[in-house]
């Protein structure tokens, strides 16, 4: 169903360009998660012996068997324009909208907006041949709208209702700083990164970005009390040029002020393409990066309810298999 907020414009064009991305069924996922407990329990004799991006393929790729059927089942469709992962368990294949519902009974593209946000998604259920729907774990793209982030509250909010009650000027408490959780957790300035090969992460959506000049004057404002870095060493994706969002933004500085002095990695996955996943974008993307930070921050959810139990237990294995790798 569509979600509230989200406005129909109409059905695209035969001629419109769809991205899918299709989750080939993968094995050896009961193996994963016993690999994942024992890499990650202090008792277990295997305890920190990750695995690497190649081992997870060859742990978990689906039959060659398999990946044929279903490379034979686009190629059938004249769909040619097809990419995979290093663990070979993803598809992400570009084809015309008229293509796609041919390939995909059932399924109609039309697009929807909300703000200054436009995506193309099928308000109908698809449906694949037998012999393929064994293989497929879901096809992305046609279904799930982007995940949708509120900020609770504002200063800016709250001062403008003390006014409004005609109580003066707003006296309201800063927030939370970086001095303010450091202190809840215990940590002193000496309480920072210190080790090389120390890294973290954070995901960003929706066209929602940082600036590095911020991150320095964040830290130039609330870094005082610890040694940090004021900036970011890798950005993976596209960073948009118009004006930082207030979300992405404090999850970097934050990130940053926690895991002080620790190289921080930003994933920024727009979406930008009317059809794209932007939270399956980031798990194509952690399953073919060989080297990647030790911790991911990813501050976002997705309402349970509108998901296939398929796209769940998918998502949970995908993030097993980035434990597995430490």
């Amino acid at each position: 169903s569509v979600p509230p907020g989200w406005t129909h414009t109409g059905r695209v064009g035969p001629g419109h360009e769809v991205r899918l991305t299709f989750a080939l069924r993968q094995r050896g996922t009961a193996r994963l998660a016993q690999l994942v407990d024992a890499v990650s329990d202090p008792r277990s004799p295997q305890y920190g012996q990750h695995l690497s991006l190649e081992q997870v393929r060859d742990l978990v790729q689906p039959s060659p068997a398999a990946l044929m059927t279903v490379l034979k089942w686009l190629q059938g469709h004249g769909v040619e324009d097809c990419r995979t992962v290093t663990t070979l368990d993803f598809l992400e294949c570009d084809m015309p909208a008229r293509t796609a519902e041919q390939l995909l009974p059932g399924a109609q593209f039309h697009r929807y907006v909300k703000g200054q946000r436009g995506v193309v998604r099928s308000p109908l259920p698809y449906a694949v041949p037998e012999e393929v729907a064994e293989h497929l774990d879901f096809v992305g793209g046609l279904h799930r709208f982007p995940l949708e982030r509120r900020a609770v509250s504002r200063a800016g909010d709250k001062e403008a209702e003390w006014r409004r009650q005609d109580r003066g000027p707003a006296m309201f408490h800063l927030g939370v700083t970086p001095a303010v959780l450091r202190k809840r957790y215990n940590m002193t300035g000496g309480d920072v990164g210190l080790q090389p090969n120390n890294s973290q992460a954070c995901a960003q959506f929706l066209e929602q970005f940082f600036h590095q000049a911020d991150v320095a004057e964040f830290m130039q404002l609330f870094g005082g009390g610890f040694g940090h870095r004021t900036r970011v060493d890798r950005v993976v994706g596209r960073q948009g040029a118009g004006r930082a969002g207030l979300e992405a933004s404090l999850d970097v500085e934050y990130i940053m002020s926690t895991g002080a002095n620790v190289s921080t990695w930003v994933f920024s996955n727009a979406g930008r393409h009317e059809s794209q996943e932007p939270f399956l974008a980031w798990l194509l993307l952690l399953s073919n990066m060989s080297s990647l930070p030790w911790v991911h921050s990813v501050s976002y959810g997705d309402d349970e309810d509108s998901l296939s139990r398929a796209y769940l237990q998918r998502v949970n294995t995908e993030l097993m298999k980035a434990a597995a790798r430490g």
